[in-house]
């Protein structure tokens, strides 16, 4: 069975702006396309949709939330969603 379409489409979380159009005329397309990068990227935070992480972060906090790969970064259990806790022996635990 194929996913819906909506499935299919990498989530975007973070936006850096593209460099804007030299050409006056080209504002109005340049300023349509950005408006929908970060319209997607709080789609994604508004349904809090996390991108598999294949790194370990290398400067964790306490609370922090990631969705670990299981292959490059496997901090424990495999592939899954784990939550940094420093309570004077900081691990990665699995949610």
């Amino acid at each position: 069975m194929a996913n819906a379409p909506s499935k299919n489409i990498k989530s975007v979380n973070r936006w850096s702006p593209n460099p804007a159009p030299v050409n006056p005329e080209d504002l109005p397309d340049y300023l349509f396309n950005e408006l929908n990068r970060l319209g997607d990227i709080l789609f994604n935070l508004d349904t809090f949709r996390l991108e598999p992480t294949n790194v370990a972060p290398t400067k964790p906090r306490d609370g922090d939330i990631r969705y670990a790969d299981g292959t490059n970064w496997n901090p424990g259990s495999g592939q899954g969603i784990y939550a940094y806790i420093d309570d004077g022996s900081p691990s990665w635990e699995k949610l």
